[in-house]
């Protein structure tokens, strides 16, 4: 895999060589709180799903598809939304996507029926999943490569802050107002967040650059370093025409030869750490309640698993960077799969219950934070918003299809404990998967240029 282009262009050595400024701080505070969005808004519709079927006269059985069209949503929005980042630029698509989620907001204030809701919630989750690959990658622009992977798993674990931030805020307005408020409410602090975003957030300096705009990448370097003295050899900055052919097809970059086998083991890991992580979110409990256990220690499990994850979340991108991808992702996905099958032997052992919970949240959230980490180190600036949408639906993939494949095993019968057992293997697929490609990438002697020998 090639590695970025930091260490190759002006615009990347120029960074490396600054110290952190306030207005990157702010920079890169802003992007985050688009994530946060997403998380604040995925969590009013959990929070207001029993009121408004009350008040609008819909039998809960019928939000299945509501969250259903929310995950459809986002798998068309993080490819299509992040696709364009490439091709448009980072910040239009940022700008839009924090715009439409205010506008829908607003209008599911005003829903009637239940096709409306599904139909909101449709556009809503493809301006969610749209935001994500546009704000990691723009905010991972910011700053130096060393500390690209940290702030990547910063940006994500926004999405934990908005999600436990949305659970009491918006419960406080359900109630002490009605349903409507929650929607109205997000709607006001995403139309804020849009503003500031427009008045403040600048485009890549690395996607000005690679698109051969030499003073307006200038120009945006001098505005986030103001004590710096940007300057890029005109040399160096690419002919337009060259740029635009090179960022023509993102797609083709990010699969082609020497690349395709580290995409696809990165894309494994993402996809079956979230579908382990869950299948534990939302089949855990029942199962755990359907062998005994107490809504008590349930209770205390799943809390575990939640802080388990913001932490791996929010600590996965520093500790890329101190001990390298090599020695983290397998052990993690090891990890991951070791606490699982720990949850199924212990099933009314509590004293187990809560470690193993907090265990399979630290390293799920690692290896989910890990692999986007490594898409935003690695992949060039001119496919880089592609790779982190396909990594962002792959995760949406697996988050989708686990929690029916669990169904599938309860309708058959199966013990929880099997059940658990099963979803332990899950994380070893990912595991082999990096496995093999890392072997035969050795063997063959075809890691010239790339950076997939730190993948595990």
């Amino acid at each position: 895999m090639n590695s970025d282009d930091s260490n190759a262009n002006s615009v990347g050595r120029y960074i490396d060589t600054q110290k952190a400024s306030l207005k990157q701080v702010f920079l890169i505070v802003l992007a985050g709180s688009v994530i946060f969005l997403d998380g604040l808004n995925t969590q009013s519709i959990s929070v207001v799903t029993k009121s408004m079927s009350a008040g609008l006269g819909i039998e809960l059985s019928k939000f299945g598809m509501v969250f259903a069209a929310l995950q459809a949503g986002g798998i068309i929005g993080t490819f299509l939304v992040g696709y364009l980042g490439d091709k448009l630029g980072r910040r239009p698509m940022v700008i839009s996507s924090a715009l439409a989620i205010a506008l829908i907001s607003f209008a599911t204030a005003f829903t009637q029926t239940i096709w409306q809701l599904t139909a909101l919630r449709f556009l809503i989750g493809i301006a969610l999943g749209g935001a994500f690959p546009s704000v990691m990658a723009l905010g991972g622009e910011y700053v130096s490569k060393r500390h690209r992977a940290t702030i990547v798993s910063v940006l994500l674990a926004n999405y934990s802050l908005g999600a436990a931030t949305g659970a009491i805020v918006n419960g406080y307005f359900l109630r002490h107002y009605h349903w409507q408020a929650v929607f109205l409410a997000d709607g006001c602090v995403s139309l804020i967040v849009a503003i500031v975003a427009l008045i403040f957030i600048k485009e890549s300096p690395h996607y000005l650059f690679v698109r051969g705009e030499r003073k307006a990448a200038e120009r945006t370097l001098k505005s986030i370093f103001p004590n710096g003295i940007a300057f890029i050899a005109e040399e160096t900055s690419p002919s337009v025409a060259k740029s635009k052919a090179k960022a023509s097809a993102p797609l083709k970059a990010i699969f082609q030869p020497g690349r395709v086998g580290a995409t696809i083991a990165l894309l494994g890991v993402l996809a079956t750490s979230q579908a382990t992580i869950k299948v534990m979110t939302v089949w855990l409990t029942p199962l755990q309640q359907s062998a005994g256990v107490s809504i008590r220690d349930t209770s205390y499990v799943l809390a575990s698993l939640d802080v388990g994850s913001m932490l791996g979340l929010g600590f996965a991108g520093y500790i890329v960077t101190l001990l390298g991808p090599r020695r983290l992702l397998g052990p993690s996905l090891i990890l991951l799969s070791l606490a699982t099958a720990a949850i199924g032997a212990s099933m009314h052992l509590f004293a187990a219950l809560v470690p193993a919970g907090f265990l399979i949240g630290f390293a799920g959230g690692l290896g989910q934070s890990a692999p986007l980490a490594l898409f935003a180190a690695t992949y060039p600036t001119e496919s880089r918003s592609t790779a982190l949408g396909i990594g962002n639906m792959s995760k949406q993939a697996g988050s989708m299809l686990s929690p029916l494949l669990v169904g599938g095993l309860v309708a058959l019968g199966w013990r929880p404990d099997s059940i658990l057992y099963c979803v332990a293997f899950v994380p070893l697929i990912g595991l082999a998967l990096v496995t093999v490609y890392l072997t035969r990438a050795n063997k063959t002697n075809k890691m010239q240029g790339s950076q997939i020998r730190d993948v595990t």
